[in-house]
């Protein structure tokens, strides 16, 4: 064997491990992201459960509504200092749905990951009216992620109008037990 055949022989090998660990850690970065997607997506998902928020949450679905026709709360909503966000805890969902917009924007998790599991729709239709009143004094940018994470849904509801069941797998049959006796008359005097 030449020196020059010894020689290109050693070059190849050299490329071969050096392509073969590049594969491996491309492969290493994959599993990296989506593991780190998956933390990101369970402390998302998780944070609602936090006492403050899932009282931000309920004042939004039970309250809010209401609160909405007090002209005093809503003039609390277009001063342009600070809001107290104990008397406006919609507040606290707004900034929760702020930032989750914002880690979407910029690709930090999978936007899929997440509108597969929750959708921002409901709550952003309770919220918009006081945003609305909020940027009459700061502007469109405020809550602008929020937005966003709402547009960004509104899309994806679109790709997936029947939800996203894979289609390759069979529906199980839920078997509605309580439906005859649901929709029977009722013989109870009121």
């Amino acid at each position: 064997m030449t020196l020059e055949t010894l020689s290109t022989t050693a070059a190849v090998g050299t490329f071969l491990v050096i392509g073969a660990t590049a594969i491996a850690a491309i492969v290493q970065l994959r599993q990296l992201r989506a593991s780190n997607q998956l933390q990101g997506l369970i402390a998302i998902l998780s944070l609602p459960f936090e006492p403050v928020l899932m009282e931000s949450f309920e004042f939004v679905t039970h309250e809010l509504p209401d609160r909405m026709n007090d002209p005093a709360f809503r003039r609390d909503l277009e001063q342009a200092g600070p809001i107290d966000r104990r008397v406006h805890k919609e507040l606290r969902l707004c900034d929760y749905y702020e930032r989750l917009g914002s880690m979407v924007k910029y690709g930090l998790f999978w936007e899929e990951l997440y509108f597969d599991n929750s959708s921002p729709e409901r709550f952003w239709k309770l919220v918009s009216p006081g945003i609305a009143i909020q940027r009459r004094a700061r502007g469109d940018v405020l809550y602008e992620n929020f937005e966003y994470l709402v547009a960004r849904s509104r899309e994806w509801d679109k790709r997936h109008p029947e939800g996203n069941y894979p289609s390759h797998t069979k529906r199980l049959v839920v078997e509605d037990v309580w439906l005859a006796e649901d929709r029977a008359p009722s013989t109870s005097s009121g």
